[in-house]
């Protein structure tokens, strides 16, 4: 008897609990399609994201969900953080590590490098970056490769959808 597709069966048939080790292994995006899942990205630098001041601080701000990147999940409302989130919430602390900032502590700093580290070795993009990079003019040479990434659009709006029903349920 095949392991894996008994497993495949029971979880097709058998709800979630979102007891212990009962939650599904990612973000349980209704099925939209494979259309609007992938979509192509083109690498390009950017003016946004500044390594520091309000712009940086605004700017960041916006990447934020409603929730912070934590989502809650089945009758419980188990809080989950969402990869994503926790991975743009480094690059943040990375960021703030220029201005030295308090919450850019060294013990968080490592943190975060090897979360991020781990997240490359993980889901590896293997998409080629055209030329040489130490030899680069990123003033005239904006734009590279083409990506093909997740919608992080259907996320967001799973993300503020999640939230509001949490929300609507507490009052």
């Amino acid at each position: 008897m095949n392991y894996a597709w008994i497993c495949n069966l029971f979880t097709n048939i058998l709800p979630i609990a979102y007891l212990g080790h009962d939650f599904p292994e990612s973000l349980p995006l209704p099925d939209l399609g494979s259309a609007s899942l992938i979509i192509p990205v083109h690498d390009e630098e950017t003016v946004h994201y500044p390594l520091l001041g309000n712009a940086s601080d605004d700017e960041w701000s916006s990447l934020n969900s409603d929730g912070f990147g934590y989502v809650r999940l089945g009758e419980d409302h188990r809080v989950f953080m969402v990869t994503m989130y926790h991975e743009l919430h480094c690059l943040r602390v990375l960021n703030l590590a220029f201005s030295k900032s308090p919450i850019a502590s060294p013990d968080h700093i490592q943190h975060c490098l090897n979360y991020l580290r781990q997240g490359a070795l993980c889901s590896p993009d293997l998409s080629l970056d055209p030329g040489n990079f130490e030899e680069k003019d990123f003033r005239v040479e904006r734009t590279g490769a083409v990506h093909m990434c997740k919608n992080w659009e259907t996320v967001y709006e799973f993300m503020g959808r999640n939230m509001g029903d949490w929300l609507k349920g507490k009052k």
